[in-house]
C-alpha cells in the first residue's frame, strides 16, 4: 500500500480501520503509485506545534504538516486534536476531517501549495473533489 499509518498520540480515541478502510479509494482517485509511500503520522497538538515551530517557524499548532523525504517518501503529520476542533468548527464528521488531512497533505506532498489564493482555491478544489469521490 502506499499509504502507511501511525498513531502516535493518545489523547484521543483513534479508530485507524475506519481511516484504513478509504485508503485504497483515496490511491485510486489521487493517482498514487504503488512505489510511492506516504507515511501519515498522527499526532497531538503539543508534538505537531514543535515540528512546525522547528520547520516553519510558527510557534502554534496545525492542522497538518507534509514533508517530501525524497521523491518517492513523504511524511505526513496530522494533528488529531486540531482535525477534531475543525470537524467541530465546519460541522463535519470528525473522519471526514480526518481524511480531508490525509488528502491536503498528499496533495502538499505532490507539490500544491496553499500560501496564495489562487494557489489554496486550486488545492481546495482538488481536495474536495477526491474526498466527495470516496465519501
Amino acid at each position: 500500500m502506499a499509504i502507511k499509518i501511525f498513531n502516535k498520540q493518545n489523547k484521543i480515541k483513534l479508530d485507524v480501520r475506519k481511516i484504513r478502510k478509504y485508503l485504497p479509494f483515496v490511491e485510486k482517485k489521487m493517482f498514487l503509485s504503488k512505489n510511492d509511500c506516504y507515511n501519515i503520522i498522527f499526532l497531538d497538538d503539543r508534538n505537531i506545534k514543535k515540528l512546525n515551530k522547528k520547520f516553519r517557524q510558527a510557534d502554534r499548532a496545525t492542522d497538518v504538516l507534509s514533508f517530501k523525504n525524497t521523491p518517492k517518501d513523504s511524511d505526513i503529520f496530522i494533528s488529531v486534536e486540531t482535525a477534531k476542533d475543525n470537524a467541530k468548527f465546519y460541522r463535519q464528521d470528525f473522519y471526514t476531517e480526518i481524511l480531508r488531512l490525509v488528502i491536503h497533505g498528499i496533495l502538499h506532498s505532490q507539490g500544491y501549495t496553499d500560501y496564495s489564493v489562487k494557489t489554496k482555491k486550486n488545492m481546495w478544489k482538488k481536495q474536495e473533489q477526491v474526498l466527495k469521490c470516496i465519501i
